[in-house]
């Protein structure tokens, strides 16, 4: 039979105190004093008897469960647990703990994730899942509930976010290939139902057009996903075209991975005959082969922003900046190189013939 659970009261008795002290020295802030022998004598107590505050007592003494909601879209994604570390490091130095939910990015598993965190009571909400028309947002944003967006935004200007500069990362993507003397350069685009798929394939017309290369429309395809499948798909589809492109920038790196499968079916060598360009970053980016050269999104630095912002505003924190937005940077690696013509190299022609 488990013994029974210790309760302040204990801590009293062996501490000879009273439990209003037992509760001042565990729990006190700056404004308690205490004599230092009293406090000692009191944490020895509770050290031997191995007493653990209650967590529920406390959080009716603080009108607060001290934890923070988390919804991700796919946490299978790579681009997200280095944003979650991030996020739960700065939450714990903050005394909040993390609760994780996947939501498979469908909106009922969404709101009901939603529905079970505001039952736990959990003090506020970090957002990560990728749609823009979102009425749950709506829901909370009505009600005032507390919640930060991550890596994505929403209609409504007020909302807290943290963000990256999404249309720079891609214009410096552009500029990279243009300089190497690539003018038909293709997009794979995430969906465009997302703040990120759209933005990044905004920023590419308009480095398209910055720089002068080919404009054709037939050059931007849209991935049905954020995954390797996706980017199979779709760049099969601009591989085909008669007059094919000489790079591909992707909506991010599992998109690009996708791509890298779809060069080799058609028989293309990257970067010889293709340069492959991908977004965030992820931990396997330098490790396939060749290395992938891709924008650089400071995930963990997104999560911890997050959190710090969300838990600013639970302690009624004036926030100066509501909207914060990351820089991202281009990270050359071995999947990119000069325009084959400028090396002397035949083109390829498209191929027809497709490997399952």
């Amino acid at each position: 039979m488990a013994p029974a659970r210790r309760t302040i009261h204990d801590v009293a008795r062996a501490a000879h105190v009273h439990p209003s002290t037992v509760s001042r020295a565990l729990n006190g802030g700056p404004g308690v004093t205490l004599r230092p022998e009293t406090r000692a004598r009191v944490l020895a107590a509770a050290s031997r008897l191995a007493y653990r505050p209650s967590g529920v007592a406390r959080s009716l003494r603080l009108r607060r469960t001290l934890t923070l909601g988390m919804l991700v879209p796919d946490i299978a994604n790579p681009f997200f647990p280095r944003v979650i570390k991030g996020a739960e490091e700065a939450a714990r130095e903050r005394g909040y703990s993390l609760v994780l939910c996947d939501t498979a990015d469908l909106p009922e598993r969404e709101a009901e994730y939603l529905r079970v965190l505001r039952e736990r009571e959990v003090d506020g909400l970090l957002i990560a899942s990728s749609r823009m028309a979102d009425a749950t947002i709506a829901a909370l944003r009505a009600e005032g509930f507390p919640f930060v967006l991550v890596n994505r935004g929403a209609r409504g200007s007020d909302d807290l976010a943290v963000l990256v500069d999404n249309e720079a990362g891609i214009a410096e993507a552009v500029a990279h290939l243009a300089s190497l003397g690539h003018q038909r350069v293709a997009h794979l685009a995430g969906p465009q139902t997302t703040t990120t798929g759209l933005e990044r394939a905004a920023g590419f017309r308009a480095a398209v057009r910055a720089h002068g290369l080919d404009p054709d429309p037939a050059l931007v395809v849209e991935a049905g996903a954020f995954d390797e499948g996706a980017g199979l798909r779709a760049a099969r589809a601009v591989l085909a075209l008669e007059r094919r492109p000489t790079a591909i920038v992707a909506a991010n790196d599992l998109i690009a991975i996708g791509a890298l499968r779809a060069a080799r079916e058609a028989g293309l060598r990257v970067p010889h005959d293709l340069s492959l360009v991908g977004f965030n970053d992820i931990p396997d980016a330098e490790l396939i082969e060749p290395p992938l050269t891709t924008v650089r999104v400071p995930q963990e630095e997104m999560g911890a922003r997050a959190a710090a912002l969300l838990v600013a505003r639970l302690a009624g924190e004036a926030i100066a900046v509501p909207r914060i937005v990351l820089a991202a940077r281009l990270v050359v690696r071995g999947s990119t190189a000069r325009h084959p013509a400028e090396r002397g190299a035949t083109v390829p022609p498209a191929r027809a013939r497709r490997i399952a």
